[in-house]
């Protein structure tokens, strides 16, 4: 018998979606007219993050996988207008209020997993459980430092993309740059990732992500109003936490932060960030499908 985890992956429906903002565009995998999982991917990543886990979590599941606004294949803000963390969270109970109204299970990846974990504070009653990987809400500021953060984030915005987005002669070369970014991608990571942010035009490949990501945040939330929000949290939550991911960042603080959430579980997987794409996911595939299989039997 061929096991289930070995064998060969369904491709992803293409969907749209209206909603007050934009069109937000995606990737999902299952039946119409199954329960819905709302993925949220990354920093400069696009809905190909979940396109490993996503078909392996719709066997009774509706898994959307959405490109956040200003990634991917959905709307750029505005002229004059940025990304602050909030606005997603907006943008999202939005999505959730035209299109799944009768509630959906959040998961979300790094800074997903952050937009998940205030979603669930803001809108409550479309949410009906939260998996976070490698993720336990934000990194914070301080009063310290709020007006040299604040002035650097108006500099940068004041001058603009500051250039040109680099152009690469074919997609090889923009996976290899990815791989080198910020947050650096394995190669398999990079792979998955990369195609979705490219456009082609006469002079090569760029990305069709929205410069402004990369501009510093005008305001972080404090620590005190990020262990409100987890205290806040009404619905169980799996915490999936990569042994060499940015949960290791100040690890002394984010260990303190899961004492506040009333009702969660770890599933603790070898890897780094992405280890929803490069690492073991045929493991975190299994222990999501069982948890989501208890949150349905008690439901």
């Amino acid at each position: 018998m061929t096991d289930p985890e070995s064998a060969p992956q369904p491709k992803p429906d293409y969907c749209q979606f209206e909603t007050p903002a934009g069109v937000l565009e995606g990737l999902c995998w299952g039946r119409h007219e199954d329960p819905p999982i709302i993925a949220l991917h990354g920093w400069l990543d696009n809905a190909a993050s979940f396109s490993r886990l996503g078909p392996r979590l719709a066997r009774y599941h509706r898994v959307i996988a959405l490109d956040l606004p200003g990634h991917g294949h959905s709307f750029h803000r505005p002229p004059g207008e940025s990304y602050e963390m909030l606005d997603y969270v907006r943008d999202l109970a939005q999505f959730l209020e035209c299109h799944a109204p009768e509630g959906a299970i959040l998961l979300g990846h790094s800074l997903g997993g952050i937009i998940a974990l205030l979603l669930s504070v803001a809108a409550p009653d479309r949410v009906r459980g939260l998996i976070m990987i490698d993720s336990l809400g934000p990194l914070v500021g301080d009063a310290e430092h709020f007006p040299a953060d604040l002035r650097k984030s108006i500099d940068r915005m004041r001058g603009g993309s500051r250039g040109s987005l680099p152009v690469y002669a074919d997609p090889e070369d923009a996976v290899t740059a990815r791989m080198g970014g910020r947050i650096p991608l394995t190669r398999d990571a990079a792979e998955v990732i990369v195609p979705r942010n490219l456009i082609q035009s006469e002079q090569g490949w760029s990305w069709v992500t929205d410069p402004r990501l990369r501009y510093p945040s005008m305001h972080r939330l404090d620590e005190a109003e990020v262990v409100a929000c987890l205290s806040a949290v009404a619905v169980p939550v799996l915490v999936v936490r990569a042994s060499h991911g940015l949960l290791t960042y100040k690890r002394e603080m984010m260990e303190q932060r899961y004492v506040y959430l009333p009702d969660y579980r770890i599933l603790d997987t070898p890897g780094g960030h992405h280890c929803h794409l490069d690492g073991r996911v045929e493991e975190i595939s299994a222990g999501c499908r069982e948890w989501l299989e208890q949150r349905m039997d008690a439901e």
